[in-house]
């Protein structure tokens, strides 16, 4: 494949890509997919409790197995009838996967746009046929893991640009492992507050968050110490108050939507996100819909 022409943002070749994001995966790379699979667990948990096992299960396996992810656009459908049964092969898929989340993120903190054709000469030579099928995937785990969305800005050209899901402002970059937008765990506790209605103990938040493999004082690889991201970052930047329990013995604490998450997002975009990714609609939870919903009218 040629180099693509005419684009302001072809500027990387493979080597200088390989160099550029290495302090981005370290040696860790092979560990982004267990962390999407453990934002992915997240986002259901405590959605209606009664088809969470099994929308979580579904979900997961969708993430983690190549034979499961759609093929945006591409015949057949499935990631594994694309590349047959050989396993090797779906490895590569996955290899490819992960580098195209590294490429997106290398932009991201360049604060530039990419397209089709740049991703296609920079990253996954050798597998074009298969682009629809790889940038679908990377799409989910940009989305579910750093809070990130793409978006389509020139479709003649295919060229896309990176908003914040949900409109959040803040990316948390400086904080945690540095260089990696924190917005993904900031949606997930956001999330935890809702279903808990509207207010979580501490309790119960880090019960959650325990229970998909984060903890306070543990580091991990996106978000670094989740403790100080919520505790202090998420609280001193006006997305979450935390609060003492009245009359708690010993003395516990709770946490509510901060002023600034009332502004920026809803209940209602919080829902929508997380129904897409387990590809339901917002009405299949009718208690959240409704709040949502009052949510809304309550805002016009």
């Amino acid at each position: 494949m040629d180099p693509p022409e005419n684009s302001q943002n072809a500027d990387l070749d493979s080597t200088q890509f390989e160099r550029e994001t290495k302090d981005l995966e370290g040696d860790q790379a092979p560990r982004v997919e267990a962390e999407i699979e453990t934002v992915a667990t997240t986002s259901e948990n405590g959605l209606d409790s009664s088809q969470s096992a099994q929308r979580t299960s579904e979900f997961s396996a969708a993430i983690n197995s190549p034979a499961e992810v759609p093929s945006v656009g591409a015949p057949g459908g499935q990631v594994g009838e694309a590349f047959g049964p050989d396993s090797s092969r779906q490895d590569m898929l996955n290899s490819k996967v992960i580098d195209v989340i590294l490429f997106l993120l290398l932009k991201y903190r360049r604060k530039q746009q990419t397209c089709k054709a740049e991703i296609m000469y920079t990253v996954i030579r050798g597998y074009e046929e298969h682009f629809p099928v790889i940038f679908a995937k990377a799409s989910d785990c940009l989305r579910l893991t750093f809070g990130l969305e793409i978006v389509e800005r020139n479709p003649h050209v295919h060229s896309y640009s990176f908003v914040h899901a949900l409109g959040l402002t803040y990316d948390g970059m400086q904080h945690g492992f540095p260089g990696v937008p924190k917005i993904g765990l900031l949606i997930i506790v956001l999330c935890i507050i809702f279903i808990e209605d509207n207010c979580a103990s501490e309790q119960a938040l880090w019960r959650i968050l325990n229970n998909v493999g984060l903890y306070a004082g543990r580091d991990h690889f996106v978000y670094g110490d989740p403790g100080v991201l919520i505790t202090e970052h998420f609280v001193q930047e006006g997305y979450l108050e935390c609060r003492q329990v009245a009359d708690s013995d010993p003395p516990a604490k709770e946490y509510l939507w901060g002023p600034r998450a009332h502004a920026e997002t809803t209940k209602m975009k919080l829902l929508k996100f997380f129904a897409s990714i387990v590809k339901q609609d917002p009405r299949s939870y009718p208690t959240r819909y409704a709040e949502a919903l009052k949510d809304e009218i309550e805002r016009a």
